[in-house]
């Protein structure tokens, strides 16, 4: 197999790094097979990369990768806060990021936003999982959201064993032709999370997402106001040499 080249420029399988200089008589990768014009890569130089001298536990307090590289297809942040195509740290955000606080197209952590967002504490995204999960489908112990399955779950067709929303399946269900008085004593007692447990209105979408993300923010907060005390940390004083 042809290594993926390291000149710049040069072109290269984006799907399995074959190198495809001097190939003029295919239109797919002779490796994978794939077609050229969905495939075909270079090398450049507009990849951007940062990392800061100041370290904290052992990890860059800023790294930033973004793009390819020289040997690179992808970039790789790997920090405190990390940003990147695919990025690391406790706070990650890119492409694929993975963190106490991750943000990205594919994100899981502790605390999540994301296309696929999976969070342990808390998630919000296009599908979300977590122990609160807001989202188009949305997985969790306290889940809201479009199409959402959980043990308390609200929304426009919420799956649970106590159920609020426009069409609710479950054993305690509250909405239209509904009202179980189980599910009015538990959603009141998660009014903090659902909102009121009246008429299933847009504040009853709307809390659960404040709720979520204000979770996610905070965290973050926490997490740069150490990243920040890691780089003042690393900075010499006046006084060093």
């Amino acid at each position: 197999m042809s290594k993926k080249p390291e000149h710049l420029h040069d072109p290269y399988c984006g799907n399995c790094g074959y190198k495809l200089t001097g190939l003029v008589d295919s239109s797919k990768c002779p490796e994978c097979g794939k077609p050229l014009v969905e495939v075909v890569s270079r090398i450049g130089q507009w990849g951007r990369r940062y990392r800061s001298e100041a370290t904290l536990f052992g990890l860059p307090v800023i790294d930033v990768a973004f793009g390819p590289r020289p040997g690179e297809r992808i970039g790789r942040a790997r920090g405190v806060i990390a940003l990147g195509d695919r990025a690391t740290g406790l706070v990650a955000v890119g492409g694929f990021a993975r963190g106490a606080v991750a943000v990205g197209g594919n994100a899981i952590g502790l605390f999540t936003l994301g296309g696929f967002s999976f969070g342990l504490v808390a998630a919000w995204g296009g599908v979300a999982i977590g122990a609160l999960s807001y989202g188009g489908l949305a997985l969790g112990m306290l889940a809201s959201g479009g199409l959402v399955l959980g043990i308390v779950a609200t929304g426009g067709l919420p799956i649970g064993y106590y159920a609020m929303g426009g069409a609710p399946v479950g054993v305690h269900r509250l909405g239209p032709g509904v009202s179980s008085s189980e599910a009015i004593q538990m959603l009141g007692r998660l009014s903090w999370f659902f909102g009121p447990p009246t008429a299933f209105t847009a504040m009853n979408l709307l809390q659960p997402l404040v709720v979520i993300a204000g979770l996610v923010v905070a965290a973050a907060a926490g997490i740069g106001l150490l990243a920040l005390w890691g780089h003042l940390r690393g900075k010499p004083s006046a006084a060093d040499p």
